[in-house]
């Protein structure tokens, strides 16, 4: 073959793997290691923060190197090229691969079992190291073998506890570079019934990655989060002595006002006993579930592990237990608070004359889920949602604080985009993402020209009780003790809540169960509950106490003039009158009345899953493998409206 001919070949070759590059950059939201949505990049100095007409900016510090010396790809454009390609590590380190962008490897490398993983793929080259040990990865390894059956959490505690300096001067804990491939090496020798006990992994920092993917998730997961962002209180506030039971219904419920109440558990049992190791031995030989939006799959943990995986979890979005059957599991962690909440807060008493916690009268079997115990890591919680079935709720931090976001029904949160009919929800994924990304938003809101639409914010301790109304949207970020944000502040966040139905939502409630059966929920997974297409109807028949006092006699054993039983006259009153409210319309914004041909869809849908990301999509294919589901239908449980 003539040289000239040769060249023109190989000329044309590289044409094709340029064009080739170019078409997975433009297939994929996150191009050859570039992210164009990547959140603010944070600066060096926490004095760095701006006023700028009444906004901060900037100020946003991290609190840990990346472990694996990844860096914005931005920074790609600093590099001296005079003698290799700017991006050599990768280029060197993929071959070929190199066509393909950061999330399309990952999303290759979700395939590969653990030992490939870990003796071959990641020993390839530096690029393949660094990518190797996604934090994600690793976590859907464990979850796929041993998520159902639970694991062994090993102790993250390092050996001399001490930072150690990478090259580039940057202070790296090795308790600070993820959890998941400890955990997987430490079950994967156990289900071996081997007797090595493997060593806790260390991060090596290679120079030279530049990738958007990769530094994006430990971005979301490390920022510090600045004082100023705790600073202000909006909430309204009341010590709970001088809170009366009147004061409560008039000025807060019946005006769908959330409402802080200092002191409220100070007095209960819980808030003196509980910590992580009471936790622990009340609930040894007992499993809880733990779930997180990013996740592909649910985990079951002991509280010994769950409490190990809270000291050591670093990924964007950590798995968080919300239990619902914990009374039924450890009676004696409700015997910690109930009684006690009755007495310091007895407008949450289900026997109070003005009507409390009405899905009580279906019976415990049959109502949905209403109280559920809650834990996390620190720098968890649960991004923007609205509680569940038009309830109210209170929430008791129990272990560390809580900082809380509202925005007033009717009044969607920055970065938040609900469908119109109220079934599907996009927004980021993770809290750090929220708060990188849309905080600047935030804050214009606080000063909008309608009072009524602006945020409240609050940060309730332990002793506190929250008073959430039915459809505010809320954000909730568990915190430690210091507002410095420390990422040495670890460990489990505890708190409690319950869900209740009470005389001034029952109109709201009545009119969505007739009119959105498709998002009522805490019901529809067990056999014993009233499933939603019966639930209004049988909702109704218990106010109107249908066969109710029999009822009452044989699943409390106790004879129909206690509790709800004693106001039975009541109970026919309050539903005569919900029903003529909820017949001239919602009395909370948070709902409207849509057409039905005006609701989202199914090709708006698809669009959300094209610009969901790796990790929501394997969700996704988890779902559509073991449901055997269009990708169109499970499209919607990735963007479902969560009620943590």
């Amino acid at each position: 073959m003539p040289p000239s001919k040769k060249r023109q070949r190989l000329s044309q070759r590289q044409i094709r793997v340029r064009d080739l590059e170019r078409d997975a950059a433009r297939r994929s939201l996150n191009a050859n290691g570039m992210n164009g949505s990547l959140p603010p990049l944070p600066s060096s100095e926490e004095d760095d923060v701006q006023i700028e007409n009444g906004v901060e900016s900037g100020g946003i510090g991290t609190l840990f190197g990346h472990p694996y010396g990844a860096l914005p790809y931005g920074n790609i454009h600093l590099v001296d090229s005079s003698k290799n390609h700017p991006d050599y590590v990768r280029h060197s380190g993929l071959g070929n691969l190199r066509v393909l962008n950061d999330e399309q490897l990952l999303e290759i490398l979700s395939f590969v079992d653990g030992p490939s993983l870990a003796g071959g793929i990641v020993n390839c080259s530096r690029f393949l190291y660094v990518a190797g040990h996604h934090e994600e990865l690793w976590r859907d390894l464990v979850l796929r073998l041993w998520g159902e059956i639970g694991f062994d959490v090993p102790d993250k505690t390092h050996a001399d506890g001490e930072a150690e300096k990478q090259s580039d001067g940057v202070q790296v804990n090795h308790n600070n570079s993820g959890c998941w491939k400890d955990i997987y090496a430490l079950n994967h020798c156990k289900s071996k019934k081997s007797s090595h006990h493997p060593e806790k992994h260390k991060p090596v920092s290679i120079q030279g990655i530049y990738s958007d993917t990769f530094f994006r998730s430990w971005l979301c997961r490390s920022f510090a989060y600045h004082p100023s962002w705790l600073s202000t209180h909006t909430v309204q506030t009341i010590d709970h002595s001088k809170l009366t039971t009147k004061v409560f219904l008039e000025q807060f419920e019946e005006t769908n006002t959330p409402l802080l109440i200092k002191g409220a558990s100070s007095s209960w049992p819980a808030l003196k006993k509980w910590n992580a190791q009471y936790l622990i031995e009340t609930t040894r030989g007992k499993s809880f579930r733990a779930t997180s939006g990013a996740a592909p799959l649910p985990a079951q943990f002991t509280m010994d592990n769950y409490s190990k995986y809270c000291k050591s979890a670093t990924e964007e979005a950590p798995l968080y237990l919300f239990d619902r059957t914990f009374a039924a599991k450890c009676p004696q962690l409700l015997d910690d608070f109930d009684g006690a909440l009755k007495e310091s807060c007895p407008f949450w008493s289900c026997d109070a004359e003005h009507g409390h916690d009405l899905f009580g009268l279906l019976g415990e079997e049959r109502r949905p889920d209403h109280q559920w115990l809650i834990i996390g890591p620190k720098r968890s919680g649960s991004c923007f949602h609205i509680d569940p079935n038009c309830t109210h709720a209170w929430n008791a931090p129990i272990i560390g604080r809580k900082r809380w976001i509202f925005y007033p029904p009717g009044v969607t949160p920055p970065g938040v985009h609900p469908s119109p009919d109220g079934d599907d929800v996009c927004m980021p994924i993770s809290l750090g993402e929220w708060f990188l990304t849309f905080w600047d938003a935030h804050v214009e809101r606080r000063s909008h020209p309608d009072v009524r639409k602006r945020p409240l914010e609050c940060t309730a301790c332990p002793g506190d009780v929250l008073f959430v109304p039915h459809g505010w949207w809320h954000l909730v970020l568990n915190i430690g003790d210091s507002d410095s944000g420390s990422f040495n502040d670890k460990g489990m966040s505890v708190a409690l809540t319950r869900n209740y139905v009470s005389a001034s939502n029952l109109s709201d409630v009545l009119r969505f169960l007739d009119t959105r059966k498709n998002q009522i929920s805490g019901c529809r997974d067990r056999h014993e509950a009233v499933q939603p297409d019966e639930l209004a109807s049988e909702f109704r028949k218990a106010l109107s106490h249908v066969e109710h006092c029999q009822q009452a006699a044989d699943e409390e054993k106790k004879d129909c003039d206690s509790g709800h039983a004693r106001l039975k006259g009541r109970w026919t009153e309050l539903l005569e009158m919900a029903e003529a409210e909820a017949k001239k319309g919602w009395g909370c914004a948070a709902w409207t009345d849509i057409a039905q041909e005006s609701f989202c869809s199914i090709p708006e849908k698809k669009n959300v899953e094209h610009k969901s990301s790796i990790l929501e999509r394997a969700k996704l294919q988890q779902t559509m493998d073991s449901n055997n589901t269009s990708a169109t239908s499970s499209s919607c449980e990735v963007f479902t409206f969560s009620f943590l």
